[in-house]
């Protein structure tokens, strides 16, 4: 508000300066309607005249109206009110427009963020692997945090992982053990981030240092020599560095004596295993004690045959081939000279010997996680010793017809299942298991549990079989069961999961279905025709893909287990005490 002393001395100048230009002029006659400002102007000169103790009297012929003083007192707060209010309008419109600009920019700034995700898209593919993502759902998913090395030690520790996996991919490892290996390895080292490139046989391995400089390491695996009892140690290696209880030169002494570790079994003794295995599968499908002996015998000749033939350095597609014809052959004399009632079961336990069962589970292995180029790679290679196989199966067919051998029936009727053969083929496919086992290279302490869990999953195989489930269906189920009970066991044994799965899938594959499908399409008859036969390989084969379908779901369903595990572990320490934890292991621990 406006003080009241400022607008009594803001009136009394008014009269002054209107009284110069009066002295010497008539006065105006304001009756006339002249000089209406003088009148505003006169009426302050009445109230301060008026006023006691005034000096000031009122200018000469100007008239002072009563109550005119106030009105004009009025209209001079009503301007400055009015100026007052146009200046707030203007700050408020000036606020407005801030308002609207700041509010533009925002949308801009937005605007181009939203503009740039969709040309460069939500995530950059250049940037380094998130190693505890990578880690998650594995037996290395809490590995120590161990302090950066400098550029020589991160160069030694990339070699260290490079062997690593050169040995884990030459012994059979799947892809995706190798590359989660390598991961683990890098960071308990103390490499944060790497970039891990697996691609069919080929590792590229690539660091890059906290100043800009770039690491690569690159390995090259040209041939595979199936060895578990190593595949169990550089698991056992890799678990320690994770957990901290050993140091990165004692990793490095450890894998160079892991290079040179020496078979578990003798080559002699592998021989006889799988010849074991051989006669065991005739068991397992229903064959007398001539044909068990036969199919042992022929598993010898034919392993090493292979064996005898591959010395030359021909393609394994023509050695498979010539093995499936000899097998044949085998079982086809032994049916004209009436040495055996069912040489069906001979031929197929051939089949099952000569089959990639390792190579199909490693297939099926990568394409499920992400692993498509060296997925497509191993699926040729499948393809191949599947053509192989069958090949050989119709050249001995052929063949022995040409020589006045009469063809094999291969329609099996189907009967009921007993409780002495239903215990009897348990014990078969134990048996089988464990024979595989030993052929596959795994130490001792590994047997035992592939003979429990190809006896479970071969009991699910029986079980389902009796509730006339598909056969595809139940081979799925079966194998799921094995990949299930694999993992665990396998795990609380120091080993990968791979060590108990293969052994227990000989129990499941389906070597008389893929020669009766071939029967079918090279002997055609009334009763059977090319069509049919295509038909039943067909189904044949997605069987036994099945089966690797099922063990690599088995080994998903499980990890929640070794997650509860994992946590209860952890709780164990905290109990235990601090004194208890170990602390984050470097590059130069011993």
């Amino acid at each position: 508000m406006t003080n009241d002393r400022s607008d009594e001395a803001t009136t009394a100048e008014v009269p002054l300066r209107r009284a110069a230009p009066a002295a010497g002029t008539a006065p105006r006659n304001e009756s006339a309607g002249e000089a209406p400002d003088e009148r505003a102007g006169a009426a302050p000169d009445e109230r301060v005249g008026a006023g006691k103790g005034s000096s000031e009297r009122p200018i000469r012929g100007s008239a002072a109206r009563p109550g005119q003083g106030s009105q004009a007192l009025r209209e001079l707060l009503d301007r400055a009110r009015q100026e007052s209010a146009r200046g707030g309008n203007g700050a408020k419109a000036k606020t407005k427009s801030e308002q609207r600009g700041a509010s533009q920019r925002v949308a801009q700034r937005v605007a181009r963020r939203t503009v740039g995700k969709l040309v460069s898209g939500t995530s950059v593919n250049t940037q380094p692997v998130p190693i505890i993502t990578a880690l998650k759902g594995t037996p290395y998913q809490a590995p120590v945090q161990a302090s950066e090395p400098s550029e020589d030690e991160a160069r030694m520790v990339l070699d260290l992982a490079a062997d690593i996996a050169a040995i884990m991919m030459r012994a059979g490892a799947g892809s995706s053990d190798v590359e989660v290996s390598v991961i683990a390895a890098c960071t308990a080292c103390g490499l944060a981030t790497v970039e891990v490139d697996l691609t069919s046989n080929t590792l590229v391995v690539h660091y890059s240092t906290s100043d800009g400089r770039l690491l690569t390491v690159m390995r090259v695996n040209r041939g595979e020599s199936t060895h578990y009892a190593k595949l169990a140690s550089v698991h056992k290696l890799v678990s320690d560095l994770v957990d901290g209880t050993l140091g990165f030169h004692e990793a490095r002494n450890r894998l160079d004596a892991i290079r040179s570790q020496r078979r578990p079994f003798q080559e002699w003794f592998v021989t006889a295993a799988w010849g074991l295995l051989v006669g065991s599968v005739v068991l397992l499908l229903g064959g007398g004690l001539v044909a068990i002996g036969l199919g042992v015998v022929m598993a010898l000749l034919v392993f090493e045959l292979g064996k005898y033939i591959g010395r030359t350095s021909l393609p394994p597609f023509f050695i498979t081939v010539i093995q499936a014809a000899v097998a044949t052959l085998i079982a086809m004399a032994a049916w004209n000279f009436d040495l055996v009632d069912a040489p069906q079961y001979l031929v197929a336990a051939g089949v099952v010997l000569l089959l990639p069962t390792q190579a199909l589970f490693s297939a099926v292995q990568d394409a499920l996680t992400n692993f498509p180029l060296t997925a497509a790679g191993r699926i040729i290679g499948v393809f191949m010793s599947f053509a192989g196989i069958i090949s050989g199966l119709a050249i001995g067919l052929v063949c022995g017809r040409a020589i006045g051998l009469d063809p094999i029936e291969v329609l099996v009727p189907r009967t009921n299942i007993h409780v002495v053969a239903a215990i009897i083929t348990m014990a078969a496919a134990a048996i089988v298991a464990m024979a595989g086992a030993v052929g596959m290279q795994a130490t001792r302490r590994f047997i035992l549990p592939a003979a429990f869990v190809g006896l479970a999953s071969h009991i699910t195989m029986m079980t389902l079989t009796l509730l006339d489930v598909d056969n595809v269906l139940a081979s799925l189920l079966s194998a799921t069961v094995a990949g299930f009970l694999s993992r665990p066991l396998a795990l609380r044994l120091g080993a990968p999961a791979i060590v108990l799965t293969i052994p227990a899938i000989y129990t499941l594959l389906q070597g008389l279905a893929i020669f009766t499908a071939v029967y079918q399409i090279v002997a055609e008859s009334d009763t059977t025709s090319f069509a049919v036969g295509l038909s039943a390989l067909f189904t044949a084969i997605v069987a036994n893909a099945a089966l690797a379908v099922g063990a690599v779901l088995g080994g998903y369903l499980s990890r929640p287990l070794q997650r509860k595990k994992a946590k209860a572990d952890t709780a164990a320490e905290e109990a235990r005490g601090p004194e208890s934890a170990r602390g984050p292991d470097t590059v130069r621990g011993a």
